[in-house]
């Protein structure tokens, strides 16, 4: 049990790089953007944004398999990349089930794909919120112009 938990614990470090890597990269290319309000550009980087956070999950999901099928825990990588996914996202259909010796890390799993997609989830509303501040902060000038100052008595 103690060498399933600290292959279970590196299998958490290595997820945890491979998103922090995806979104610090992604954090980094959307740096300065203002959109107008709800314009198709808008909803496509958001589209993007979703894609690329599908994309880290996927890949980390595949690793749990990897390690799945490496470890003889799943007969092959196409059933332990089902159940990883299953696992990961925390649906638990309970067709493909790992061997009782096994269940600890997939439990891990689904740990880890709760804080991932929780993680994920937070950088999109990061992203939404930071358009939104950048559209304020543009249109902060024209406002003022606009906005007469404090009454007088």
């Amino acid at each position: 049990m103690l060498m399933q938990l600290l292959q279970g614990a590196l299998l958490v470090a290595l997820t945890v790089a491979i998103h922090a890597s995806f979104l610090g990269w992604l954090g980094w290319r959307l740096r300065g953007y203002a959109l107008p309000r709800s314009s198709p550009r808008e909803a496509l980087l958001l589209s993007a944004v979703a894609i690329w956070c599908v994309i880290a999950h996927l890949i980390e999901i595949m690793v749990w398999a990897g390690f799945y099928t490496w470890r003889d825990v799943m007969p092959d990588i196409e059933t332990a990349g089902y159940f990883s996914a299953v696992t990961y996202a925390t649906i638990g259909y309970g067709d493909v089930t790992p061997p009782q010796a096994w269940r600890l890390i997939a439990g891990m799993e689904g740990l880890t794909g709760i804080l991932m997609s929780g993680w994920s989830a937070a950088f999109f509303f990061g992203t939404v919120s930071g358009f939104e501040a950048h559209r304020c902060a543009a249109e902060a000038p024209n406002q003022a112009r606009r906005t007469p100052g404090p009454p007088t008595r």
